[in-house]
């Protein structure tokens, strides 16, 4: 007869399934709780009181921790084949459920642990030493991360502990290398036209930043975790089309974000081949539009944004937030309502391009973008070379202090009408002075916005 001890919090979530293991002839051996609520069920279940010898002690703090149990799952001939536990969640801290569970993955050989419907699934229909191990491993990981949100409980951010997620990536950064996931993404996969990439991961992040953040309806197009269009206005429809024209070749493959809900109207609207479209919400009808199309769909959930990499064997982390603060007019003329909200449009949106950048914005729509340059007059440059006649009149934005005046002068000369960007430059002065030359408007931004 196979045995299974079982201590659980939510009791109703796993009633059917121990049911089934006990018509199917499983003992079942559960803590005083769990036991009850099994036989007003209908489930004969043992109480492991009687092993111990007393029932819950502190009011239910301490219902398994006794050596009879732990020598009933260590020994070499244990009580038990399965030991499951579904633990209290946050702020409750569970003490016995944990070291049951650990208990159980150190005498992996002997016994298998579990921990939520997955793996319990698993323990009950597989016995072969691969599915133990993996049983094991996944059972030490889940206890690691357990503890590491209950660390962070006391002392904010002072640990982080992921285990290796079973979503599949198509493969790494590239076709060659293989690629992993560790911690549940924040989005759900409405659609998978095709498996996911590594790739299209990081640039659908970026994407999603910067959508949120436009200050109103907006898309934006990302290729390589940088924006190559992006768009606001009234109509949605037209703001995702401009946003795709605003680079019409780098738009192809790219990675679609708007901050509105995807409807029927705008899915039968997109023409271009996209890797993935994100959005807040799909409408069932864009759903059935979309699926017909290799793509993927995702619907990001709340999550804490961060930026980081791993460098020298460390993840090396940084919040990431849009800063707070207002733009301060510091040379020229101030700029009309329109202008303004143009002004930060672009600084939005420079905040998720590549560093260096300079952006140029017009009438809501990116008409240049200068990215991942060495050198910020070479980004400037290059704005000006996609923006072309449009760069007349538009907005420039530098996501960082402009370092000499030669920026300046380029997009000047392009017919640049106003530029936002942070000062801190030792050269600050004479930029300013320039930029009063060339009779350019120059905003103070409230902070730099690298990213790399």
């Amino acid at each position: 007869m196979k045995r299974i001890l079982v201590s659980l919090y939510e009791k109703e979530k796993y009633l059917d399934v121990l049911k089934k293991l006990h018509e199917e002839g499983w003992e079942i051996w559960a803590s005083s709780g769990t036991a009850k609520f099994l036989k007003e069920n209908g489930v004969e279940a043992n109480d492991v009181s009687t092993i111990t010898g007393f029932e819950n002690l502190l009011g239910g703090l301490v219902k398994t921790l006794h050596p009879e149990i732990f020598a009933g799952i260590l020994g070499p001939e244990p009580r038990w084949d399965v030991v499951f536990v579904d633990l209290y969640p946050p702020p409750d801290i569970d003490i016995g459920g944990v070291a049951l569970l650990r208990a159980a993955a150190k005498n992996w050989r002997k016994v298998k642990p579990a921990f939520d419907m997955e793996t319990l699934k698993l323990a009950i229909e597989k016995d072969d030493e691969e599915t133990r191990k993996y049983l094991a491993g996944m059972t030490f990981a889940f206890t690691s991360a357990y503890d590491s949100v209950r660390a962070n409980q006391f002392i904010e951010g002072v640990s982080l502990s992921f285990r290796r997620e079973d979503l599949k990536l198509r493969y790494g950064e590239n076709p060659h290398e293989r690629a992993f996931v560790y911690g549940k993404p924040a989005f759900e996969i409405l659609h998978e036209g095709k498996t996911i990439s590594f790739n299209n991961i990081l640039d659908a992040e970026n994407a999603w930043f910067v959508a949120k953040n436009l200050p109103k309806t907006g898309a934006v197009v990302v290729k390589h975790q940088s924006p190559c269009g992006a768009a606001i206005g009234e109509d949605r429809v037209e703001v995702v089309k401009k946003a795709i024209e605003a680079d019409d070749e780098s738009s192809f493959g790219g990675i679609l974000a708007v901050n509105f809900e995807m409807d029927d109207e705008v899915a039968s609207s997109l023409k271009k081949y996209l890797e993935v479209i994100v959005a807040p919400s799909f409408t069932k009808e864009a759903v059935e539009i979309l699926s017909k199309k290799k793509v993927r769909l995702l619907k990001p959930e709340d999550y804490t944004p961060t930026a980081g990499k791993m460098a020298f064997g460390a993840l090396v982390l940084s919040e990431r937030k849009y800063p707070d603060g207002d733009f301060e007019l510091v040379v020229g003329e101030p700029l009309s309502e329109k202008e303004l909200e143009d002004l930060d449009f672009a600084y939005r949106v420079v905040e998720g391009v590549k560093s260096n950048a300079v952006l140029i914005v017009k009438d809501g729509v990116t008409v240049g973008i200068g990215s991942g340059q060495p050198s910020r007059k070479r980004a400037a440059w290059i704005a000006t070379v996609m923006a072309k006649e449009k760069a007349k009149g538009a907005i420039a934005a530098s996501d960082a202090f402009f370092p000499f005046p030669d920026s300046l002068e380029i997009l000047a000369q392009a017919g640049v009408k106003a530029v936002v960007a942070p000062l801190g430059s030792i050269r600050d002065e004479e930029v300013l002075s320039k930029a009063k030359e060339l009779g350019l408007t120059f905003y103070k931004a409230p902070s730099r916005v690298f990213r790399h």
